[in-house]
């Protein structure tokens, strides 16, 4: 959901605000080979229709992601026919690692987001035993002001990789420490690189509400919805700019806020194709993580699209 740096051949998605995305210039190691529509896409596309009554079309306001970065969008159809980079047999279960010393709080977040994201996207989801920061040099930390150590991305770019999986569709990162790309940025709240389908994400500015804690709600939400959305580009998924959508581009975290917790029809098309998800049974599941967090608004709002999806069966 923002800026792209290019490094060595590889694609290095920056987060300037929130979240990150673009083109790749090559193919991650698990991508599919270019599909056509087969029936199962067919299918898949079917339940666009129904969904489209439960999310409004985007609406561009000052400030906002599309104003300054214009782009394109995607169609499922465009998608399928991309050979997006999708799970394998071999590698489908994504990692969470926590690394730092996180609060009661941070550690729920954690928790939530992992058994969100079994529900979203129909993966297995290992969320590992936290591990402490390790020996940070001074060319990869700073403090921007007092108590706020920064780490820059690359420490965990060192790390990443040698904790990474056989099996990991997505290895991915949560620290409780501020982060930065380099010595020109003032932060970002992630980093990820598709080729080695590894990421870093930082909670130390999404459980902030102007300079004070923000609510237990809001912070659940910013961590669902950056985790979802770059789980998502993980999958190649391209930046939504039909809808007000998870997979919506944000420049700023009002603009986050704004967008739902969930994707648009077209997207959401993508999802059940890719993982070969049944639409029904993916809201009824969703549906039952917001009966466990007594959501009764989000509860609600999934099952009614469990029912839309059922009448056209």
């Amino acid at each position: 959901m923002s800026n792209v740096y290019v490094k060595t051949a590889s694609i290095w998605l920056l987060l300037s605000l929130l979240t990150a995305c673009a083109p790749r210039n090559e193919p991650a190691a698990n991508a599919a080979v270019s599909p056509s529509l087969d029936e199962h896409a067919t299918e898949a596309a079917r339940i666009r229709e129904p969904l489209t009554r439960f999310f409004e079309p985007m609406i561009v306001q000052p400030g906002d992601w599309i104003e300054s970065h214009p782009e394109n969008g995607e169609t499922f159809e465009e998608y399928v026919r991309s050979g997006p980079t999708l799970p394998t047999t071999e590698r489908k279960t994504i990692y969470i690692q926590p690394i730092g010393k996180f609060t009661a709080d941070q550690k729920q977040v954690i928790r939530l987001t992992a058994d969100y994201m079994k529900a979203f996207y129909n993966l297995p989801v290992v969320l590992r035993d936290e591990i402490a920061l390790g020996k940070v040099s001074d060319e990869q930390s700073r403090v921007q002001y007092p108590n706020n150590r920064q780490i820059r991305t690359s420490y965990f770019f060192d790390l990443l990789p040698k904790l990474l999986p056989t099996d990991a569709a997505a290895l991915i990162c949560f620290t409780n420490y501020d982060l930065y790309p380099e010595d020109t940025w003032n932060y970002v709240f992630g980093q990820a690189s598709l080729e080695n389908r590894i990421g870093v994400w930082s909670l130390w500015r999404l459980e902030k509400e102007n300079g004070k804690p923000a609510n237990k709600d809001l912070f659940l939400d910013r961590t669902l919805k950056v985790a979802m959305h770059e789980t998502g580009h993980m999958f190649s998924m391209r930046h939504c700019t039909k809808f007000e959508c998870l997979m919506s581009g944000t420049n700023h975290l009002g603009e986050t806020d704004r967008r739902p917790l969930d994707t648009c029809p077209e997207c959401t098309a993508k999802i059940v194709w890719g993982m070969n998800y049944d639409v029904g049974k993916r809201y009824k599941r969703l549906a039952g993580f917001w009966k466990k967090q007594g959501r009764t608004k989000e509860h609600d709002s999934m099952l009614q699209k469990a029912r839309a999806i059922a009448a056209i069966k």
